[in-house]
């Protein structure tokens, strides 16, 4: 008797971690979504694009691809898309504030993002850390098989 209340409350506590993490996946979407219309509506009235504008724009990508891989996935994340979402948003702060960091902010962040970039090339040595091969080959294949048919 109490092995099945056990049983149930384990799988009663797993569907509301599910509905959860469902729920925070769909507001983190929404909110990038808002916050990519608001970039392009501010970029539109300013009629001016700069490299910030665009790296905030790729960050907001970096995160629905970051949300996609998950949702879709084995509900995990690699190391890669957070490192990248990280050394770019560093970047992105360099390039906003360079006229107001001193020279030694500067380079405490370009260091930064130096240890951030040998942390991805590292995480690129280790196996499992990335599904890049992977996605080559299978990308690879598709090419190949689209090659390899006759046209009609």
């Amino acid at each position: 008797m109490a092995k099945n209340w056990i049983a149930n409350a384990n799988t009663t506590f797993e569907q509301l971690i599910l509905i959860i993490q469902a729920v925070a996946l769909l507001i983190i979407t929404v909110a990038t979504g808002v916050a990519i219309v608001a970039e392009g509506y501010e970029m539109f009235s300013s009629k001016t694009i700069g490299l910030a504008n665009l790296l905030l724009l790729f960050l907001f990508i970096e995160i629905l691809s970051m949300v996609r891989q998950y949702a879709l996935g084995q509900h995990e994340l690699k190391l890669k898309t957070p490192l990248v979402i990280t050394v770019v948003a560093v970047a992105r702060y360099l390039i906003i504030n360079m006229e107001h960091l001193t020279s030694k902010w500067i380079l405490l962040t370009s260091v930064s993002i130096l240890i951030l970039t040998v942390a991805l090339l590292i995480s690129r040595k280790i196996r499992g850390m990335h599904d890049d091969e992977v996605e080559e080959k299978i990308f690879e294949q598709k090419l190949q098989n689209s090659l390899s048919k006759p046209d009609k």
